[in-house]
């Protein structure tokens, strides 16, 4: 039975108003054990899609054993790897900024739901979609979660419909980690599926109840090979062990060297107090000697210039991750004398990310929900709603924008102030700005407020 023959028996079986009863005749909530949820108990399913443990494979962390979690994740089986990769996040302040930074700037953007084609059958399905799904607060939390898949290689989400004013609807989003999915095997391996954490057995992903982001790049390998954190884990690694050299030297070096000096002949007494004096004086910062021993507190710096190596390693592994993730350097880290126009190639480049980004999660949409949609409600002749998120490099620019795409055709009042958040002002208290022209050269009057600015 075809996705729309099952929708119009889903729509002749609704005259009561119920909610669908079976997986063919509408989706359900599946838990870990692949047993239906239902949708009076939503805090059970959150319950059981939460992680309470993780098996931190990240402390004391070597190549060996990294590059022993990559091989495991090639062969179909990433725990390791995806647990691997949230202790990094975890302890790493600055690759979790980059990485917030990246999920946030399109995640939090502004969105809408808009026709898949220029027709009324497909502008009253987008219509009653996006009516839905802007007030379904969990939606952003979902762009959230599919954005990971670009760092971890995948993201998916099981997703619940029900009815809602006669429409078959997505009414709750539950996002597994990525260490739940696995495959059936090595000879599969780019296949995914959910993992039952109670049983050695995995759960086939049933189209059309689940959204899932994978992070396709030119290296080919299987999603759970492909994310960006396979290259951020290994730099993050040698930041770790450089932070660790520098502890050790900061411990050896660091510190203001004690030198105890006693002359010859002093009694045992007096070695022995000079000895004592010497490993206490860091603690009780005074000591009492005979006038045959003495105690010096020399500042050196005894490692010569080796301090300034741990910094250097540091910063090449920042900006490796930097490149990686932002696309430059220079918009995210300043600093230093910086160029300009180097600054603004390497926010180019990160919008440009930015906007592949946004265009992936709505392929996504189309896919997993857009189209389903429309089969659930026997939308016939409707194209699927597709998603739009509006990534904007800077207001000025976008207002730039306008003004020139405003000459050509007309637009839409409600959707500029929704860009710009703008409200609709009371009756009679609007006002409107004249747009002052530029100054023309050899202008009098621009002459002469010159001279008097002189």
């Amino acid at each position: 039975m075809t996705a729309l023959a099952a929708s119009r028996a889903i729509r002749r079986s609704l005259t009561d108003g119920s909610a669908l009863a079976t997986a063919q005749r509408a989706p359900l909530l599946y838990d870990a054990g692949g047993k239906p949820v239902s949708r009076r108990q939503p805090v059970a399913v959150q319950s059981t899609m939460a992680e309470v443990w993780n098996t931190h494979p990240a402390f004391d962390l070597s190549l060996e054993m990294l590059l022993s979690y990559y091989r495991q994740a090639e062969r179909g089986v990433p725990l390791r790897q995806f647990d691997c990769f949230h202790d990094i996040i975890e302890m790493d302040p600055d690759l979790r900024a980059k990485i917030n930074d990246g999920i946030e700037s399109v995640a939090g953007c502004e969105w809408v739901v808009l026709p898949g084609r220029d027709d009324k059958p497909s502008k009253l399905a987008s219509d009653a979609l996006n009516e839905r799904l802007q007030n379904q607060l969990q939606f952003r939390e979902f762009l959230a979660h599919q954005q990971t898949s670009v760092y971890y290689g995948i993201a998916c989400t099981n997703m619940m419909w029900d009815i809602e004013e006669s429409l078959v609807v997505p009414v709750l989003f539950v996002n597994p980690a990525a260490r739940r999915f696995a495959s059936p095997g090595p000879e599969r391996a780019a296949e995914i599926w959910l993992a039952d954490p109670g049983k050695a057995e995995l759960i086939a992903l049933e189209p059309g109840l689940w959204a899932v982001s994978t992070y396709t790049n030119i290296l080919g390998r299987n999603p759970y090979a492909s994310g960006l954190m396979r290259s951020c884990a290994v730099w993050a690694m040698f930041k770790r062990w450089d932070v660790k050299g520098w502890q050790i030297f900061a411990d050896m070096f660091g510190l203001p060297l004690a030198l105890g000096y006693y002359e010859e002949g002093a009694s045992a007494q007096s070695k022995q107090a000079l000895e004592d004096a010497v490993r206490a004086i860091g603690q009780d910062g005074y000591a009492v000697l005979s006038s045959l021993t003495e105690l010096v507190v020399k500042e050196t710096a005894r490692g010569g210039d080796s301090s300034t190596v741990y910094p250097q390693l540091l910063k090449v592994c920042e900006e490796q991750i930097a490149k990686l993730l932002t696309g430059g350097t220079l918009n995210t880290d300043v600093a230093g004398v910086g160029s300009y126009n180097a600054a603004s190639v390497h926010e180019s480049r990160s919008y440009t990310m930015k906007c592949y980004y946004a265009q992936c999660l709505q392929e996504m949409f189309v896919r997993d929900i857009g189209r389903w949609f429309v089969a659930y409600n026997g939308f016939d002749k409707a194209a699927p709603p597709r998603l739009k998120i509006k990534i904007r490099r800077d207001a000025l620019q976008w207002a730039q924008t306008l003004e020139i795409i405003g000459q050509v055709i007309e637009l839409d009042v409600m959707q500029m102030r929704e860009d710009f958040g703008l409200r609709e002002p009371a009756e009679g208290q609007g006002v409107k700005f004249e747009a002052t022209p530029p100054p023309k050269p050899g202008d009098p009057a621009r002459a002469k407020a010159k001279k008097e600015d002189a």
